[in-house]
């Protein structure tokens, strides 16, 4: 991050709503989202915790997690509700995730479960039967209220930066949003819930983090829960350069471009999925340098702030959550696409993976789209 995005971001003033507001806190049971909910009750805003029940039979959202999430609401004196969403959430987030790698696409359904479950059902649901005025979650991000725009602007604590997970969010949506993480580091969210604040801890205080998709269990990884819903079908591994055959796969839904284990190949050096032909059943594998590429197109291109309409424009861009943006120019196609092109060359350009932009200070949201 640049010099310049840091001095900007210290100015930068969280948004609070009025106290008069009351605010719905989306609690999951681990220790951000019960911190937010603690804060904001402190606040003095009229607070209720809310947690969606997403998953039939055991789940780390839903099994211990809703007890948590209850447990810590009775702690600091505050309501809690669960609403019954698995239906939905099975419809909504499981069965595209199975279905993008049934066709070749690698999805991200942490970003597709934002738009849909927690500024979704449950902000409507917050809303329209609770009577709630805003929402609140646990992401590391702050908002920002300038010349009547929302604006998402990366946190106080950078390692811990979610604001690439936000990039479907509208004007409207976080007009009724709070987050109060975005003035806090990781190590002071642990403080609090240790009891710094409050003289004893939270129950989750000493909870550990879940990093994976929440509805496949740590045992079985992703190609476990797939291959309960998708059959093996052999097909061939080929070099990408030559088109020697270099092996046999199970199936094209066990890989995703610019993976390197699980090929099962000997060779002279490290080889990775450089492509996937779903049609034909055919990986392709290649060398690292065969992954790297300048342009993508994004389809389903969101916006969060007004963004001017030209035909070209300057950004910082990045296709994966963990890395660091790159500048990039974006050329404004039809059907609510865009053509991004870096000036770097990026690894794994891969479809079903979302291109998020900031602007040029590295510092402002200005919206994304899925690679396609």
């Amino acid at each position: 991050m640049s010099t310049l995005a840091l001095e900007k971001s210290k100015i930068l003033e969280n948004y609070w709503p009025p106290i008069t507001s009351k605010i719905a806190v989306c609690m999951s049971g681990g220790v951000d989202s019960s911190v937010s909910a603690y804060i904001i009750s402190k606040k003095g805003y009229e607070t209720v915790g809310l947690t969606g029940w997403l998953i039939k039979g055991a789940g780390r959202c839903c099994d211990n997690g809703m007890v948590d999430a209850l447990k810590v609401c009775e702690q600091i004196g505050v309501n809690h509700v669960s609403k019954d969403l698995r239906v939905f959430f099975k419809q909504e987030i499981v069965d595209p995730f199975i279905n993008s790698y049934q066709m070749g696409s690698t999805p991200i359904p942490c970003i597709t479960c934002n738009n849909t479950i927690k500024w979704g059902s449950l902000m409507q649901y917050g809303f329209n039967e609770l009577g709630c005025t805003h929402i609140a979650t646990g992401h590391y991000a702050k908002l920002v209220k300038e010349n009547n725009i929302y604006k998402i602007v990366r946190p106080k604590d950078l390692k811990k930066d979610q604001t690439f997970m936000l990039w479907g969010l509208t004007q409207e949506a976080l007009s009724r949003t709070v987050f109060p993480l975005g003035d806090l580091t990781k190590g002071e969210v642990r403080e609090i819930a240790a009891g710094v604040c409050h003289g004893k801890p939270l129950h989750v205080a000493d909870k550990e983090e879940s990093q994976d998709i929440c509805f496949v269990s740590d045992k079985e990884g992703t190609q476990g829960f797939l291959g309960k819903y998708l059959e093996s079908k052999e097909g061939y591994i080929i070099e990408n350069k030559t088109g020697k055959v270099l092996g046999i796969h199970q199936g094209t839904h066990n890989y995703t471009i610019g993976q390197r284990k699980g090929m099962g190949i000997a060779y002279a050096e490290p080889l990775y999925v450089v492509d996937l032909n779903i049609e034909n059943n055919i990986v392709y594998a290649g060398t690292k340098e065969e992954l790297e590429g300048f342009e993508l197109i994004a389809k389903d291109v969101n916006w969060v702030v007004p963004f001017e309409t030209r035909l070209i424009a300057s950004v910082r861009a990045k296709i994966r959550y963990n890395s660091k943006t790159s500048p990039a120019k974006i050329s404004i196609l039809d059907n609510n696409q865009v053509k991004v092109t870096f000036s770097e060359p990026q690894s794994a350009i891969t479809p079903g993976q979302a291109c998020v932009f900031y602007d040029e200070t590295d510092t402002v949201l200005l919206g994304g789209g899925w690679i396609r």
